[in-house]
């Protein structure tokens, strides 16, 4: 007997059991024709309807991925594609003093010591025991009346049952009960004046006792201000973690996790660069902008430049008054012209005066300009209670290097490191460095006295910081690795701060019998990485993955992280080269990442085609450069040109890295600069600076075909400048090649 199929009813007759029927054309051939016809009208609309716009138009998605760990769900496997990361910039205004490593500065109302058990940064916390009027530990500061802050502590209760930040007959912050763990008390205000004190209350009895680390104060803005209103207190924490210095977002990273252990990375787009912005935002044009080029190489928009101010600048005396003493360094680059031109601190972490009225007022210490004309003279006002170097005494070019590599001036015959040396009869030069963290006006702050004139920097010093905005934007190539995509379903990303891709590790390579190999052992010095670890993310041998390694955070790492491998595992040989990533210790403000994610299959593929052929852009330049035996060379890089100085057109001016190794190939063919001795012609930045500081001879002539040959010097941390000779200003030129710092 007949049947109809099961998609459509389709008849079908059975030529058995139908055979002698006659053939009916309308339900044998018609009906069925309907209905085919009838699937084909339903096939058109739904390619017209829904297939068709998948494949012929661009779908995509915004999204911003945020600091922290978060599960992003997706529909089917994508790439993410970055929009855009903006930068930021914390400015501690308690300087160094919040890090909890002495009691300079702190009033005390109860008792306070210095705990080395339990700490959230550095080595120790502040540990406060109740008198009978209670447990409170403060100090003043001066606030602008109207502005807008925060104010965040870690606390740890010991006996005490509770803790928190306040501004004294104001407001209190969050109250911490926490006897486990660190945890964070934060407070948000409008200064309602100018003088008012911070304050750390406890919530005890006489004799109880909480621990508090990591004080910081920051200015906000408005926007923030009011953002903070819905924040968590986790989020807070991630947003305004304890920083020290001028800290802007650096090395931000984006992980995906192959499960919540955070153990497997699935995938990751990271970057070595950092994006500033100024403390307080008013306009999102202030802030560094990373964004991805058509080319596929990510590029970082910045009018911001961050120097360390330290004895290796060519340093000269300026002018003085009662007290002070003012000294510049040129040659850094032009600044704008209006305030702020940027942001300095000094050893102690304090923020000084940015001031562009006339030096010649400046009778305290603490004020700096880019002053002269040009906007590119660096000047700065030192107290004598800073330097040593009395009202009768003019420093030398050394002696202020000196002053910036952390050492103070003193008499050496009669005083102690609280004197200051007026070249008087009876006196002699002495130089001693300060005690971080410690009372200056106490002499026993200060230690290693010696009559020689030091040239190194002092241990424990940390030096002057500036950042300053540049009269003009700058486009610079940024180091990235990797790529971020999303898998069908949940995903866990993590984003944050810090992480320093692939530095080449010196293991501690075991011997038969003893226990294991060792990256970052604090016992091992000779294997500690650069900086302190919080967390090792990842352990390569040869450049791949290498697995065998065991990561741990215990107290046997130098800062929080270290890896290991067994020696049953085998013996490390001494061939293999090994690299690490990991999350430095200290913190940096994190910051979004804006990302698209395509939705259809249009885009999908659409994407795919664009990566192709960014690759294959890439591949066809190594293969060219193969082909001719040459290196596969990094992009010259045209450098700031400083002191009147000017590259000539059709000439090679700039620096590059030749192929995959740590050589650097310099250039140039310049132009009507300064000619003295120490000019400053250009700045390389990190990774592009020898380890070692070095001379070389370049060539020079005037327009009248007069030549002569000078020397340059290449300094350590990165100024090139006239050692010897004086050039002619006609054409300038220079070629050298050296090993680049590791």
């Amino acid at each position: 007997m007949s049947s109809n199929t099961e998609k459509l009813n389709l008849l079908k007759v059975d030529p058995v059991a139908d055979g002698e029927q006659y053939f009916n054309v309308d339900t044998m051939l018609n009906a069925n024709w309907d209905k085919v016809d009838a699937f084909a009208d339903q096939m058109g609309d739904k390619v017209d309807g829904d297939l068709l716009p998948r494949l012929n138009n661009v779908a995509i998605s915004d999204l911003i991925l945020q600091p922290g760990t978060q599960t992003i769900q997706a529909t089917r496997d994508t790439a993410c594609n970055l929009t855009g990361i903006s930068g930021r910039m914390l400015l501690n205004l308690l300087g160094r003093s919040g890090n909890c490593e002495s009691l300079t500065g702190w009033t005390i109302s109860g008792t306070g010591t210095l705990n080395t058990n339990n700490f959230v940064v550095g080595t120790s916390s502040i540990q406060i025991t109740a008198n009978s009027s209670g447990g409170i530990l403060s100090r003043p500061f001066s606030f602008k009346t109207g502005a807008t802050y925060i104010l965040a502590a870690s606390f740890k209760m010991s006996t005490a049952t509770g803790a928190f930040v306040s501004i004294t007959n104001v407001a209190n912050g969050t109250v911490v009960t926490s006897s486990t763990n660190f945890a964070t008390s934060y407070l948000r205000f409008t200064a309602t004046s100018a003088a008012q004190n911070i304050a750390i209350v406890l919530q005890a009895t006489q004799g109880q006792t909480a621990y508090v680390d990591a004080v910081r104060l920051y200015e906000i803005s408005a926007q923030e201000y009011t953002q903070i209103s819905s924040m968590t207190t986790d989020a807070v924490d991630r947003a305004y973690p304890y920083t020290e210095g001028l800290a802007g977002v650096k090395n931000p990273y984006a992980i995906r996790w192959t499960s919540p252990a955070k153990t497997d990375i699935a995938s990751m787009l990271a970057f070595d660069t950092e994006l500033l912005a100024p403390p307080v935002v008013i306009n999102d044009t202030e802030r560094d902008r990373l964004e991805q080029g058509t080319d596929g190489q990510y590029y970082k928009t910045t009018q911001w430049k961050k120097i360390t101010l330290n004895g290796d600048l060519i340093w000269n005396f300026r002018t003085s008054s009662a007290g002070v003493k003012r000294v510049q360094v040129t040659g850094l680059g032009q600044a704008v012209s209006t305030l702020p031109q940027g942001y300095m601190i000094k050893f102690d972490g304090s923020l000084l005066r940015n001031d562009l009225g006339a030096i010649a007022d400046w009778n305290t210490g603490d004020n700096w300009q880019f002053g002269d004309s040009s906007y590119s003279n660096l000047i700065i006002s030192i107290a004598s209670a800073d330097s040593g170097w009395g009202d009768n005494y003019t420093p030398t070019n050394d002696e202020i290097k000196a002053y910036f590599y952390g050492w103070k001036m003193y008499d050496w015959v009669n005083g102690t490191g609280t004197s200051t040396y007026n070249a008087q009869t009876g006196q002699a030069k002495g130089w001693c460095r300060r005690v971080p963290g410690a009372d200056t006006t106490q002499a026993g702050s200060y230690v290693e006295g010696t009559p020689v004139l030091p040239t190194l920097q002092a241990s424990g010093w940390t030096s002057y910081e500036l950042i300053y905005k540049r009269s003009t934007f700058l486009k610079e190539p940024v180091f990235s690795e990797g790529t971020l995509d999303l898998a069908k379903n949940d995903n866990i990303i993590e984003l944050g701060s810090g992480l320093i891709l692939r530095e080449k590790a010196n293991v501690w390579k075991a011997i038969p019998g003893s226990e294991s190999s060792v990256i970052n052992n604090i016992d091992r010095q000779s294997s500690w990485l650069r900086n302190k670890a919080r967390r090792i993310v990842q352990v390569y041998k040869n450049n791949k993955v290498d697995n065998r390694w065991i990561i741990a955070n215990d107290n046997f790492a130098y800062g929080a992280a270290r890896a290991f491998i067994p020696n049953s595992v085998g013996i490390l040989e001494d061939s293999e080269v090994y690299n690490v990533t990991y999350i430095q210790l200290n913190q940096y403000p994190t910051t979004n990442f804006a990302v698209t994610i395509s939705t259809n299959e249009y885009s999908i593929i659409n994407n795919l085609i664009r990566n192709a052929q960014q690759t294959s852009r890439r591949v066809s330049v190594i293969e060219m450069q193969k082909a001719d035996k040459t290196p596969n060379s990094s992009t010259w890089i045209l450098p700031t040109l400083l002191n009147g100085w000017s590259a000539i057109s059709g000439y090679r001016t700039g620096y590059r890295k030749i192929g995959n190794s740590n050589i650097v190939q310099m250039s140039g063919v310049l132009t009507n600069g300064a000619t003295t001795v120490g000019t400053v012609l250009l700045y390389l930045p990190q990774g592009y600076r020898p380890a070692s500081s070095f001379v070389f001879t370049a060539n020079s002539r005037d327009n009248s075909g007069n030549y002569n040959s000078i020397t340059l010097d290449v300094r350590d941390f990165g100024a090139v400048l006239i050692s010897f000779g004086t050039p002619y200003t006609g054409a300038l030129t220079f070629q050298v090649t050296f090993e680049a710092e590791q």
